[in-house]
């Protein structure tokens, strides 16, 4: 098969620049080959056997299934994470939420050395539901000796994510929990982060298939008549559990970031803003409890 006969194929399901993208990285990723490689037409040269492995992988993508799924993986935050059908493919834009967290978490450090402070407790964050344990593995990587926990509903998904979390020796409690029927734990967290879900049902027809039929719907969908129920569940919990002047950072449905940026200040957040994301859409919320808030 060549470049051009493969991306073709790929272009039933995508536009021409997505196939070409997709083709080439599909190459590069399942051969090492580079693009100089592929454009001179190293793919008429494979083995059978690889042959035969390169056909099964495009027809797979001409059947709706996501690139990650046939490599396997996906790259976030510079490490490569295993994605399959139980979890969400991590997205570019998530990055900000590891940023951000970390930034937080390094300046309180900073902080406490600058006022000479008596040796600091390690942070303790909080990544609720984790799905691939993207946010919570990079966190842990970027911050070291902090605590990391970090929770799903779904065993298959915490599977994964400790599979994850053992291939980049990161060092995260994972424990199966429902983000609405959160309970106070004895230990108070300086960060909460999640990306929960927040499409609207009433949004599912403008969907990709590859998107529909391969990622988990328990991750994604959320009632029309209550767009922000996880939302609000996880920051009456994070009321609770947050030290005076922690912080809570979200992941939205760009519709309602500023809806959730309001409910977050009638709570009684501080500090409540609203960021874009990587494509200059509004995404990310951040609120700090208050530090009288005990």
């Amino acid at each position: 098969m060549t470049y051009s006969e493969i991306w073709h194929r790929i272009a039933t399901s995508y536009d021409d620049g997505e196939a070409r993208a997709i083709a080439r990285i599909l190459i590069e990723e399942l051969f090492g080959l580079s693009y100089a490689d592929i454009v001179c037409g190293a793919t008429e040269q494979l083995s059978a056997d690889d042959t035969l492995r390169l056909d099964t992988a495009v027809r797979r993508i001409e059947q709706g299934e996501p690139l990650q799924h046939v490599l396997g993986y996906a790259d976030f935050c510079g490490n490569r994470f295993c994605v399959n059908g139980s979890v969400l493919i991590p997205r570019p834009e998530t990055k900000w939420l590891v940023d951000e967290g970390a930034k937080l978490m390094n300046g309180c450090i900073a902080s406490d050395e600058m006022q000479h402070k008596a040796p600091h407790s390690p942070k303790r964050i909080l990544d609720i539901g984790t799905g691939s344990g993207c946010i919570a593995i990079s966190l842990k990587l970027r911050l070291g000796d902090a605590y990391v926990e970090a929770w799903d509903i779904s065993e298959e998904a915490l599977r994964t994510a400790q599979d994850n979390a053992d291939a980049l020796k990161a060092e995260v409690v994972f424990r199966k929990r429902d983000a609405l029927r959160a309970e106070n734990t004895a230990a108070p967290w300086d960060l909460i982060v999640s990306n929960p879900p927040y499409i609207c049902d009433s949004e599912r027809s403008a969907m990709d298939d590859n998107v529909l039929l391969h990622e988990p719907h328990t991750a994604l969908f959320v009632p029309d008549d209550d767009p922000l129920r996880f939302y609000r569940a996880i920051a009456r919990y994070a009321l609770l559990t947050l030290n005076p002047g922690g912080t809570l950072l979200f992941e939205c449905n760009t519709r309602y970031a500023e809806a959730t940026g309001t409910m977050l200040r009638d709570m009684g957040f501080e500090e409540v803003t609203v960021s874009d994301d990587c494509f200059s859409l509004p995404r990310f919320v951040r609120g700090r409890k208050n530090s009288h808030n005990q």
